[in-house]
């Protein structure tokens, strides 16, 4: 047994804020660390405790200060009457606990009791006071008391019963809605490989379509030399170096390849990267899920199924592995200014770390279920999205959520800031999309009109030229409650189908239907002048926003999982299941413009 100040610290902590001293409870947590404290390497590494033992909010019960304060006096008693004495009544009175214990003695004959009536206390020392009972009085309390003990034994037994059906219950459902995602994926990916004979026209094999991949003139592709020993797998994530000419993709072999990126497609196929980054070593099933390269664009950010996050050097050298996560890191984001890093996971944490020290900063554990995305609103506060059908809107500092969205049926996917950073849009496997804003707890907008989950949406930049081609609205709108006019909205869905929505009326203004299968991924360029999309049909389209014309598609041989445009809006990079990263070059298109 060993009990640490931080064991006492967070007892403390979990009183005051139990009890309602909101003041007490902030200033005792920041100055002791309650919430900024790595517990896990502060006491696993340092070898006082297993890492399981480590302090995590959901597994103390409330009122656990006094529980364990009731369990000392206790012992104390039992010290002070003998071995043999037991409690059997317990009192509160204002915020003092009193116990009013029996004495037993042995007798020749059996056992007789006598009972002691001052109370024990937490604040003075104990004194006995001895009543003289009957003894058929006494058996008879000393009866009672064992009934007392067995029917409070019984009803644990109930309770903890009851909790191990409700937990067997929950996990079993989790579990079912896992399979059926799996299926669901699988189905996609079935449905996709069978139609890639007969979705576009010319095309019957799947080496005839990398060869008009590979031969486009404004297409460059990006694929790595086989490694018998490391295939890459998919590209699971794409992100441009916001100053310099350099692409980043994270692989399910747990790689990051560094790609410098030609200003135009002479090059048609390349095989050598600048930089290869392992993430994870060959024996380890830890592919990158997710990247994000630093604002200032010296470092880049990937994290992993494992659970690991990495901030790298842009030349490729390690700077720092941030080890607390203990499931699959979904998505992480640097704040605008790039001083903090967010990081969340299937775990249901969200942590910001400290980008230039590798430090945790601060851990946030509102959700219940695993967190799928985020998103910074300033350099301090920023948004989160879980399968809890819940949408947070937190900040450093605060111990609670500034704002708790609630509203979605199913959970939700992702969510983004619009461009003022007043608009939060979120889309859910309920089939809607909801428009936030922090002056109100309800939604703005419930945008309906999907058939089936929304799986991702982008909000346009703020770009009058193309918000305008969604025509005009009437009605109540955002703008009357004095949010930005012409916020242009997108949502792709499994439905098949891009949705474009008015966000200040609430009106879907445009649908585009050119994919076969479910969309994955969307993405406008910076200037709003283009829309880029890519789904479980292989294909890849980029649409006009100025009249939603379809100015340019083609088709991979693996499911497309993101898009991302280029700083100049120039370039539009496409990852594909297959292991391919596509760039496609856009200048002939903005000449046409």
């Amino acid at each position: 047994m060993a009990i640490t100040s931080d064991d006492v610290n967070y007892l403390v902590y979990r009183y005051l804020l139990e009890s309602g001293f909101s003041h007490s409870t902030f200033a005792f947590s920041q100055e002791a660390s309650v919430h900024t404290r790595d517990y896990i390497a502060s006491l696993t590494n340092a070898g006082t405790r297993h890492e399981s033992q480590a302090i995590k909010p959901s597994r103390v019960p409330p009122g656990a200060l006094i529980y364990y304060l009731q369990k000392g006096l206790q012992y104390e008693e039992v010290e002070t009457h003998t071995m043999e004495s037991i409690l059997t009544a317990v009192a509160f009175f204002g915020s003092t606990l009193f116990f009013f214990p029996y004495r037993y003695s042995r007798a020749k004959d059996g056992v007789t009791m006598t009972k002691c009536s001052a109370p024990f206390s937490l604040t003075h020392p104990h004194e006995c006071v001895i009543n003289e009972s009957s003894s058929h009085d006494d058996q008879s309390d000393a009866a009672n008391a064992d009934k007392s003990d067995t029917s409070k034994q019984n009803s644990k037994k109930l309770n903890a019963t009851a909790n191990v059906r409700k937990e067997d219950s929950l996990l079993s459902k989790r579990e079912r809605k896992e399979a059926k995602r799996a299926e669901r994926e699988k189905k996609a990916r079935k449905e996709s490989s069978s139609g890639v004979a007969t979705a576009m026209e010319g095309i019957t094999t799947a080496e005839e379509d990398e060869s008009l991949l590979q031969t486009a003139s404004d297409v460059t592709i990006y694929k790595p030399t086989i490694d018998p020993a490391r295939p890459v797998g998919a590209v699971y994530c794409v992100g441009w170096n916001p100053r310099f000419m350099l692409l980043a993709a994270g692989s399910q072999d747990g790689r990051i390849r560094l790609w410098r990126v030609p200003p135009d497609s002479s090059e048609g196929i390349m095989t050598d990267c600048a930089v290869t980054l392992d993430h994870a070593s060959a024996d380890e099933e830890n592919g990158v899920t997710c990247l994000d390269w630093h604002p200032q664009g010296l470092m880049i950010a990937t994290g992993s199924v494992g659970g690991s996050v990495k901030i790298w050097q842009k030349s490729g050298d390690l700077k720092h592995t941030l080890a607390r996560h203990k499931g699959t890191v979904f998505s992480l984001r640097f704040n605008k200014k790039g001083d903090l890093l967010g990081t969340v996971s299937s775990d249901a944490t969200v942590i910001i770390w400290d980008s230039a020290t590798g430090e945790l900063r601060q851990q946030f554990e509102c959700h219940e279920s695993p967190v799928l995305d985020i998103d910074w609103k300033d350099d301090i506060t920023f948004a989160t999205c879980s399968s809890d059908k819940y949408v947070y809107v937190c900040r450093m500092g605060m111990l609670e959520p500034l704002r708790v969205f609630s509203g979605h049926g199913a959970e939700v996917n992702a969510i983004q800031w619009d461009a003022t950073n007043q608009l939060l849009a979120s889309c859910s496997d309920d089939g809607t999309i909801k428009v936030w804003a922090m002056e109100t707890n309800a939604p703005l907008f419930n945008l309906t009109g999907h058939k089936q989950e929304v799986f991702c949406l982008r909000w346009a930049p703020n770009n009058p030229s193309a918000a305008n081609a969604t025509g005009s609205t009437s009605g109540v709108t955002a703008t009357t409650l004095g949010f930005p006019q012409n916020r242009m909205l997108a949502s792709g869905s499994f439905d098949n189908a891009i949705r474009i929505w008015d966000a200040t009326s609430g009106r879907c203004v445009q649908i585009l239907e050119r994919h076969t299968l479910q969309v994955s991924a969307l993405c406008f360029s910076a200037d709003g002048c283009f829309l880029a999309s890519g789904g479980f049909d292989n294909v890849f389209n980029v649409w006009r926003t100025r009249d939603w014309a379809l100015v340019k598609s083609f088709k991979g041989n693996g499911n497309v999982f993101e898009v991302a445009w280029g700083v100049k809006g120039d370039k539009v990079s496409v990852c594909f299941h297959d292991g391919v990263v596509a760039v496609v070059h856009l200048a002939g298109l903005r000449d046409k413009q």
